[in-house]
């Protein structure tokens, strides 16, 4: 797919805190623009990551780092999901 351009006007009060490498900030803008579609479901975090370039291992630390968790369950998905593991397990060794 071609890449599209698109041309943003920041005011000056926001580039004052912005560094100027342009390559930093663009990095910085395609990177929250990945984080806000894995948050709303529309891209996986593998995908992310790899469109970002980084490892997904990576690209998890970096959202948990902006307060987005990778598992969003509550704790009793989490404790169903661990007995249907559990009963897996225990089938395939009888």
């Amino acid at each position: 797919m071609k890449p599209r351009r698109f041309e943003i006007e920041l005011p000056a009060a926001i580039l004052s805190f912005l560094p100027s490498d342009d390559d930093i900030v663009r990095t910085r803008l395609i990177r929250l623009l990945l984080v806000d579609l894995v948050r709303q479901g529309i891209i996986s975090f593998g995908r992310a990551a790899e469109l970002a370039g980084v490892d997904k291992m990576a690209f998890i630390v970096e959202m948990g780092h902006l307060g987005i968790p990778y598992y969003d369950e509550d704790i009793s998905e989490i404790l169903c999901d661990a007995e249907t593991v559990r009963q897996t397990m225990a089938g395939t060794t009888q």
